[in-house]
Formats: structure tokens, C-alpha cells, sequence
């Protein structure tokens, strides 16, 4: 190794090996840095895009059916008993299940070289690529309880955070030529201060010639549309470029920073896998451990109970940040937030309440007389002007000076106070350096710049600042921005702040959901896609395609009311009005009941049911539509209710005797789906195991399949349920034997029988039920 590799190494280390609680509510001086590798907690991330060939073989097997392609709507309905379209249809589902899946960090990293990491905010992809960097830089990747002995190549890793990134190459956006990444990187680390003594012709050489690890943090991080595009376009050139064939790449970013451009296929898309309840517990633990020692491990054991017992914090609890905000908190308070808008306006309550307790701030001029609550007012419209200015991600402190004066003078006025005998830009510029210096929400960049600790905090002030505004403002404001990716969390932001408040802002919340929600009137009906396959070469939105074209977008895609229903999730009960409800139980209804006799829209409405039940939206009435659709004449509406009402998830009694009626139904595919929707509702009882039991012994191996992986899902392990999979598990069907030694993974090896039925399965002919096998045997 090199003088000057060692020096690199070092640096990141020391850069990198740290989780800064700046901007996060911690009290104790002690704790202004923790070391990274004692907290970290190795994410489970989730394969959403499968392969190439993957993809190749689904459209393979889609082509195949050749009487369903060819009878693109209702018909679609009769080649369900159609028995190579059921097996076909059968493969597609294996292929697309086994697209979704779990899989630990170390193996990601080990199968895909290029690799794009979504996650939600505060969801750890940052901490993610620091650790990487920190164990990477210190060579211990290759230790078991890093990523294992696959990884004995002594990658060099070099991060790269695009905020702080992108004003390097904001200047080549604008030549139409793609841009040289490698040489951007090149001239950007040797440049950076922090690596003092690491030469660009270094970092040249280093990328064309040694194993590397890039580490792109934040491509929601650039605001505009067609300049992340091209900064993507410059990554693929890169990629592509055998010159640099022995690195690495991964790249984080939010959702919604994803959408609307596009990536190189090289690229494998995963996600950052929430928290489960036994990760949140252990990342208590080590918190605490690391954080407080372990005199305090008593009270990490309370709070891991208190969250457990509240299913709104336990969900809350499950994306690391607001873990992290939690313990913090708890170990401040004793409380617990059970709302994120909650949660950070508490984060910002410890923060502002410190600094009067100390009183860094308390004898300044007039800011010295505000209490917290106004303090944090003054900080709104300053969250508000850099979220405005999003091309810039960090803005000059004079000019942040500038824009915490304008709004201190407003409030001055508007409070009738008299003028301070201290300039009013000195006041501002006092309070700006002690939330700088003393783990404030701001932070300097060493040039001259700041910008928001936690971009977290940066939107939730920004939607505070709107939610303040008057009618009609403050609507005005939202709708001006309504689908950027980059206000998405501040539009819901402001919806949940609204609806915490009750009384006025719990009207404005109602006003602003409502304005959302009708941006766009369904079109005209002539122009939606007919009901009748033969109507459809008649249909006269096929030949006018730009009339109308925004209402029949708005139709299709939902992203309104996506929207407006996360954000009425996350209101408090108070704001969610009779009028609120009714709305959006109208919305449902009107397309549940157009959509659901049009194989047409079979995946909006399959999008409609999974937003109603995760966001726990009102469904009584389009349980009732599936419900009495399932005595529909025509069988593809039948079929559709009785999957549907599996997706809704809805458990009550009326919807599972439904089922069970369903179950006896003549109809193969109505029994099949009635299997299939009773394993997806989750609810067990002796009913249920008895009425799959008997679809076990199905003539139709469709239902039989169906009820077999139903009864993995629910989770009964009796002896007369896995006696029964263990006889099914010797059908002469290999799509039997495939579901039914996935369920008996999903039951655990509860018996030696089971075990040994497993390993003899991993000796069957069938490449599909070996591998089901030994996922079960773990």
C-alpha cells in the first residue's frame, strides 16, 4: 500500500466513522459523535427489478398464450379454464414472485455490481454507504460479522455525496455532450480539502486501474428532472467504460427521486427493507449500549416494550432516523410520539428548549425574548426559501443572514414589538451561529455555505411555513409543486401538520385534501376504454389521444389521490371528517365499479385496493360492490371480486363466510381464488384450515396449488395441517410439490418429518421444487 493510499484510507475513516447527532435532539456533550461500526445495524434490502433474462422469460411464456393474447379483454375471462393457459399463467406468478425478494447486503453486493438502493427518508441509505466506506477503507469487509469471506479484495472506497457533489458538475449540464464522470470525481476529491495530499493523478490512476467501490449518495438530491438525467447518462458512459471495469458502483436515492428518468440496465434496483420488530429492538440495544452504556439497559428493555405495544409507533420505529429520534426522546422525556409530524416537532422542542436552558441565546435583543415555539416560526420561511432554491442544495450564510432578517423584521411588526437597540442582521446572524455551533438544525460547510442538518428537518420546517399561510395561500403554494418529487414530503408533511391541530387547520387540512383530490374530473366516458372487446377499435379516445389527455392521465395513474391518501393517513382522527371520508369512499366506488367488468384496467384497480388497505382508507362500500359481485353473471367480474377482496385485506366475518361460499363454488377458478384470497387475508380459524384442508384434495391441481400456499401463509402448524402438506408434498404435480414445500418453509421446520420430507425434495428431477426445498431448509 502506498503513502498516499494509507492516507486516503485514513481520512475516510475519520470522515466517515461517525453518526453526527447534530440536528437531532441529544442533550448530553458527550454523545456529538458516535462511532458508526458500534451502531450499525446491516440492512435487508429487496430485489424490485428482476433481470434481463428474467424479464425476457416472462414475455416468453405472455407470448405462449396464444388464445389469451389474442382475446385481449372478456375472452381473457374463458381461457382461464384453458388448462396450458392456467400452467403458463402459473409460471409467470413463480417468475414474478421470485422477482421481490429479500436479500442480505453481502449477497447484493456479491451479485450485482452495479446497484441502485431506494429507500423512504430516514430509511439509512447514507449510512448505508458510510459504513460501506468505513469498513471498506479499514479492510474489514471481508470479517464475518461484516460482509464475509466472499469480499478479500482490497477495494479503495470513494463516496460521493451529490449534494455537496453536484456544484463540482452543475457547469457541464448545459453542453450537450455527456459529461466524463471519472475526470469530474477525479478533480473533485483531489480538490477537497479533507483529503489533503491525495493528488488527482492519484485518484486517476487509482479508478482505471484498482478494485473500487463508488459510493453515490442522494440522486433525489438533485432537484430537476433533466439534470439528474444527465447525470445519469454520464454514470452509464462510465460504466460502460472498461477502463473502469474493476469498480464497483452503488447508488442510493429516494423513490420518487427515481421517476420520470432513466438508468442503465446494468444497474440491479433494490430497496432498503424497513426495520422488523426484532431489528428495531436490536438496534435499541446497541443504541443504548454504545449511547448510554450499560447502566441504562433497563430502560432500553421499557422502551422496546412501549413500542411494541403501540402498533403506530412500531411502525414509525421501523425506518432508522425516527428510531433513532425516538430513543433519543424517550431517554429526553419518557414520551412517545405516535405521529412523525409529532415526532419532529418534539425533535425541534428538545433542540430549541436546550439552547434557552443554556442559554446560548436567551439575552440576544429580541430573539432573546422569543420563547422556542417562536423561534422555530422564525426558521419556517428560512426552510421555506432554501427548499425554494433547491438547484443550490447549500446557500450562502450572508444570504441565509439576509432572508432570517426579512423575517424577523416581519415578526417584529406583526407583533407590534419595538426595534432592538442591536442591528437587526447582527440579531440574525447571532442566532444563525449558535444553532451552527451547538448541534443545531443548520450546519456550515467550511466554504462559506449552510445548509439543514437533516433534509428531514429542512421539509418538515418548509410544511410548517405553508401550513401557516392563509386560505387560499397556502393551497396556491401546494398545487404550484403538486407532483415534484422533490415537495413530496413537504405536501405531506403539511397535511399531517393540518391535520394534528384540529379546529381551523383540521378545516384547511379537509380544504386542502379535497382541492387534491378533485385537480381533475373524470373524463368523458366515451373517451375511457369500453367494457365490450369489439367496441374497442370503435372507441374514440383510441383516435383523439390529446383530448382531454390530463383527465384520462389523472384517471389512470391516481397520483392524486396517492397522495392525498397517504397524507390522510397520517392525520390525526379529529381531522378525518364525515366529508373526507365520504369523499374518499366515492372515489373508490365509482372506480371499483367501472373497473371492475373491464379486464382493461385490472392494474389500476389492483394499485386502487393496495393503496385503500395501506393506508387504511374507508372500504365498506367496495366491500359490499365485491361482495355482491360475487353472484355476477359474468364469471371475469366473479373471479375479479373474489381475488379482490383478498387484496383488501379486510378480515370481518361477512367478507371471510363470502369466501368460504366461494369455496364451494363450481367454478375452478372461483374456487382457486377463493383459496388464494383466504391465505392473503391472514385471519385463522378452524373454519378456514378446514375449508383448505378439503381444497387440498381438489380435483383441479389450481385449486389445490392455492389452497397449499394458503395454508403456508396463515401460519397453522397443527399436526393435521403440515400431515397434509407432507402427503400433498408426494403429488405427481411439480407445481404442487413446488407450493407445498415453499409452505412448509413458510411453517418453519417444525418436526423431524418435515425436515427429512425437505431433504429428500432437494433430490426431486424438478429444478423449481430443489431450489423451493432448500429455501425452506434455510
Amino acid at each position: 500500500m502506498t503513502h498516499i493510499e494509507q492516507i486516503y484510507r485514513q481520512q475516510v475513516v475519520k470522515i466517515y466513522n461517525r453518526i453526527p447527532l447534530t440536528g437531532l435532539p441529544e442533550r448530553d456533550p458527550r454523545l456529538n459523535d458516535i462511532p458508526l461500526d458500534k451502531i450499525f445495524i446491516k440492512l435487508t434490502l429487496e430485489s424490485k427489478v428482476s433481470a434481463l433474462a428474467l424479464e425476457s422469460k416472462v414475455s416468453a411464456l405472455a407470448l405462449e398464450d396464444s388464445k389469451a393474447s389474442a382475446l385481449a379483454l372478456k375472452s381473457k375471462a374463458s381461457a382461464l379454464e384453458d388448462e396450458d393457459f392456467l400452467r403458463h399463467q402459473w409460471e409467470r406468478e413463480q417468475l414474478a414472485e421470485r422477482s421481490p425478494e429479500p436479500i442480505a447486503l453481502a449477497s447484493a453486493l456479491q451479485k450485482y455490481p452495479r446497484l441502485l438502493i431506494t429507500g423512504a427518508p430516514g430509511s439509512g441509505k447514507t449510512t448505508l454507504l458510510r459504513w460501506l466506506a468505513v469498513i471498506f477503507a479499514n479492510q474489514q469487509q471481508a470479517e464475518p460479522d461484516r460482509l464475509g469471506a466472499y469480499f478479500t479484495e482490497a477495494a479503495i472506497p470513494i463516496v460521493i455525496e451529490l449534494r455537496r457533489f453536484y456544484p463540482r458538475f452543475k457547469e457541464l449540464i448545459d453542453d450537450p455532450a455527456t459529461f466524463d464522470l471519472a475526470e469530474v470525481i477525479t478533480s473533485y476529491v483531489g480538490k477537497d480539502k479533507q483529503f489533503e495530499g491525495v493528488s488527482e493523478q492519484w485518484m486517476s490512476e487509482t479508478l482505471a486501474h484498482k478494485p473500487c467501490l463508488l459510493l453515490i449518495d442522494g440522486l433525489d438530491e438533485i432537484a430537476t428532472q433533466n439534470v439528474r438525467q444527465r447525470f445519469l447518462e454520464a454514470l452509464a458512459a462510465f460504466v460502460q467504460n472498461q477502463t473502469f471495469a474493476k469498480v464497483r458502483c452503488l447508488l442510493t436515492t429516494r423513490p420518487h427521486g427515481f421517476r420520470d428518468v432513466s438508468l442503465s440496465a446494468q444497474f440491479q434496483r433494490t430497496e432498503i427493507q424497513a426495520f422488523t420488530v426484532d431489528e428495531v429492538a436490536e438496534f435499541i440495544r446497541h443504541w443504548y449500549e454504545t449511547a448510554y452504556e450499560f447502566d441504562y439497559q433497563d430502560e432500553a428493555h421499557a422502551l422496546i416494550s412501549a413500542i411494541q405495544a403501540n402498533q403506530r409507533v412500531t411502525e414509525i420505529a421501523q425506518n432508522p432516523l425516527l428510531c433513532t429520534i425516538i430513543a433519543i426522546i424517550y431517554r429526553n422525556n419518557r414520551v412517545l410520539p405516535n405521529r412523525r409530524v409529532e415526532l419532529y416537532f418534539k425533535c425541534c422542542e428538545a433542540l430549541l428548549d436546550t439552547w434557552e436552558r443554556n442559554k446560548l441565546i436567551k439575552e440576544s435583543g429580541l430573539i432573546g425574548g422569543f420563547d422556542w415555539q417562536t423561534k422555530l416560526e422564525l426558521l419556517m420561511p428560512v426552510a421555506y426559501w432554501f427548499h425554494e432554491h433547491h438547484e443550490q442544495l447549500a446557500m450562502p450564510e450572508e444570504a441565509v443572514v439576509k432572508q432570517l432578517a426579512h423575517a424577523l423584521e416581519r415578526l417584529r411588526k406583526k407583533s407590534g414589538l419595538a426595534s432592538s437597540n442591536k442591528p437587526i442582521e447582527q440579531e440574525a446572524r447571532d442566532f444563525i451561529k449558535a444553532i451552527r455551533d451547538r448541534s443545531g438544525l443548520l450546519q456550515g460547510r467550511g466554504d462559506g455555505t449552510l445548509e439543514f442538518t437533516h433534509r428531514t428537518f429542512q421539509e418538515y420546517l418548509a410544511a410548517r411555513h405553508i401550513a401557516a399561510l392563509p386560505d387560499p395561500i397556502y393551497i396556491d403554494r401546494v398545487m404550484a409543486h403538486l407532483h415534484q418529487a422533490w415537495w413530496r414530503e413537504v405536501h405531506l408533511l403539511v397535511i399531517g401538520h393540518l391535520g394534528s391541530c384540529g379546529g381551523g387547520d383540521a378545516e384547511k387540512a379537509e380544504r386542502l385534501l379535497l382541492t387534491i383530490l378533485n385537480v381533475y374530473k373524470a373524463p368523458s366516458r366515451w373517451l375511457l376504454p369500453p367494457t365490450n372487446q369489439w367496441l374497442f377499435l370503435l372507441n374514440l379516445g383510441k383516435w383523439l389521444p390529446r383530448f382531454q389527455w390530463q383527465k384520462r392521465l389523472a384517471w389512470h395513474l391516481m397520483r392524486e389521490f396517492e397522495l392525498a391518501a397517504q397524507g390522510y393517513a397520517d392525520c390525526a382522527i379529529s381531522a378525518k371528517t364525515r366529508t373526507l371520508t365520504t369523499t374518499f369512499s366515492q372515489f373508490a366506488e365509482q372506480r371499483v365499479s367501472k373497473w371492475i367488468n373491464n379486464p382493461f384496467y385490472e392494474a389500476q384497480l389492483s394499485f386502487l385496493l393496495t393503496i385503500l388497505k395501506q393506508q387504511a382508507l374507508p372500504r365498506e362500500t367496495v366491500i359490499a360492490i365485491f361482495i355482491k359481485a360475487l353472484q355476477d353473471q359474468d364469471k371475469y367480474v366473479r373471479r375479479v371480486a373474489a381475488e379482490s377482496l383478498g387484496q383488501l385485506g379486510e378480515t370481518s366475518p361477512k367478507v371471510i363466510d363470502a369466501l368460504l361460499l366461494v369455496l364451494q363454488n363450481k367454478k375452478m377458478w372461483m374456487r382457486s381464488a377463493a383459496a388464494k384470497s383466504l391465505g392473503q387475508l391472514g385471519k385463522t380459524s378452524s373454519k378456514v384450515i378446514d375449508a383448505l384442508l378439503l381444497a387440498l384434495q381438489d380435483e383441479e391441481w389450481y385449486v389445490r396449488r392455492a389452497a397449499a400456499s394458503s395454508l403456508g401463509q396463515l401460519g397453522e402448524t397443527s399436526p393435521k395441517v403440515i400431515d397434509a402438506l407432507l402427503l400433498a408434498l408426494q403429488n405427481q404435480d411439480g407445481y404442487i410439490r413446488y407450493t407445498v414445500a415453499s409452505s412448509l418453509g413458510q411453517l418453519g421446520k417444525t418436526s423431524p418429518k418435515v425436515i427429512d420430507a425437505l431433504l429428500l425434495a432437494l433430490q426431486d428431477k424438478d429444478e423449481d421444487m430443489r431450489r423451493a426445498a432448500a429455501n425452506s431448509l434455510g
